[in-house]
């Protein structure tokens, strides 16, 4: 009786363990198919403390916060190092420059493209009696790239190298946008590159200054075949300053644009969400930016993100256009918890009283199968003492049903109370039986 019990607790207990192994299986698969719970915080990668990348980031910030996802904030080089930290899982989300992707290796495909938010145009500042594009010999540490690892770096020595320039020259030299600035005010550089939007102070800073030119670029289709992540800007005279006219004169520049980029494998929702803010931010456009280009796919030279696709290309899902953030999360994760409760449990409830009728089904019919070999040892007994251990082992096997029928359901009692009928039909048989066998011995 004991070992039958213990049995079955085993049996119940694996049940149990199969069911909620099953259960966190179909949860951690449909996580990875459904993109996991959208998350509560994630990191985004600006660029150096001041630029535009962490003035847009703020923005960014500000906005996501009320619409319940927290941003952390890390300032970096710029959009290679930017890239290095996507791919190694550092951040979430980053500013970007595109044409920079070329630089870096991502065999792996860790890094998705969202959108290009803005145009980020190449300011090319020499002293005024030089031009760029004449060949000519610099002075050691005259020409400032950005800093190292920057997108501005990237994209300037691209443009040296295919000018004939060595880019290990030593006049090459990387410096901070600020550093880069105060020393061609200073004189001490003769070209300095910078990768940034009009809005950035220091470039206004520039343009003001009489002893500096602004390169603008005569052979700008050249240049875009050549580099497929710039686009030719037109600045007309007077467009950044009419009072003080500025530009003096209509310039070419040649512009890659802003990019946000991610891990390959962010959420969907986050995906979203951070592009409707871009939506927002950058869709006014503004003097360089036509109204409701950006954000856009075109010039995001990195492997879309599909969700980004979807969204800039069909619009929200149903859920995030009616639900906020906050309780999109929540519902997400409910049908997380709803799928293995639907798979699993549910069918798992209505087929348990079936498996336990079926099981408890399996004990009826052992105890027939022992009362029938009881009955056939007291049809052959040829002695009392053989009818009397007959009559204790069905009594036995009476007890222990009794006991069994306390704990089996309504439905199975009727079972239980046909064997008691045949043991007692039995029984009498044999207490006849021996009352014979005792009478005939007497005589």
């Amino acid at each position: 009786m004991p070992n039958f019990w213990s049995q079955d607790t085993r049996r119940r207990t694996i049940a149990w363990i199969v069911g909620i192994v099953l259960t966190i299986a179909l949860i951690a698969v449909s996580a990875f198919l459904m993109g996991g719970s959208p998350p509560s915080k994630i990191v985004l990668a600006t660029g150096q403390p001041g630029g535009v990348y962490d003035s847009f980031a703020r923005e960014y910030q500000k906005r996501l916060g009320a619409q319940g996802l927290k941003v952390e904030l890390v300032n970096t080089a710029g959009s290679v190092d930017n890239f290095r930290r996507v791919m190694e899982g550092k951040v979430d989300v980053a500013f970007a420059q595109s044409g920079t992707y070329q630089t870096v290796s991502d065999p792996e495909r860790k890094v998705s493209g969202l959108a290009a938010i803005y145009y980020e145009p190449l300011w090319i500042f020499s002293k005024r009696d030089i031009r760029i594009e004449d060949k000519m010999a610099y002075r050691p540490e005259s020409v400032a790239v950005g800093p190292k690892g920057s997108g501005t770096e990237a994209i300037a020595k691209a443009i040296i190298a295919e000018q004939g320039y060595d880019v290990v020259s030593p006049a090459i030299v990387n410096l901070t946008a600020a550093e880069a600035r105060q020393q061609l005010i200073d004189g001490k550089l003769d070209v300095a590159f910078f990768v940034t939007s009009y809005r950035d102070p220091g470039i206004m800073e520039l343009l003001r200054h009489k002893d500096l030119r602004l390169t603008s670029f005569r052979r700008e289709a050249a240049y875009t075949r050549k580099f497929r992540g710039l686009t030719p800007l037109r600045l007309p005279e007077g467009l950044l300053d009419l009072k003080d006219n500025i530009p003096p004169e209509n310039i070419t520049l040649l512009s890659p644009s802003a990019m946000l980029i991610a891990r390959a494998n962010i959420n969907p929702r986050v995906v979203e969400l951070v592009l409707k803010v871009a939506q927002a931010v950058h869709s006014p456009g503004d003097l360089l930016d036509p109204p409701l280009k950006f954000p856009t796919l075109e010039g995001v030279d990195v492997p879309i993100n599909e969700a980004a696709e979807t969204y800039l290309t069909q619009g929200e899902s149903f859920l995030s256009r009616n639900l906020p953030y906050r309780a999109l999360r929540w519902v997400l994760l409910l049908k997380l918890l709803l799928l293995p409760l639907v798979a699993v449990w549910l069918p798992l409830v209505r087929l348990a009283p079936l498996i336990a009728s079926w099981r408890k089904g399996r004990w009826l019919k052992r105890y027939y199968a022992r009362l029938r070999d009881v009955e056939n040892r007291l049809a052959t007994a040829r002695w009392p003492n053989e009818v009397r251990d007959g009559i204790i082992e069905l009594e036995a096997l009476r007890g222990e049903v009794q006991l069994i029928s306390r704990k089996l359901p309504l439905q199975q009692q009727q079972d239980v109370y046909h064997w008691r009928l045949h043991v007692q039909l039995i029984l009498i048989e044999a207490a006849e039986r021996l009352d014979r066998m005792d009478a005939a011995t007497a005589r």
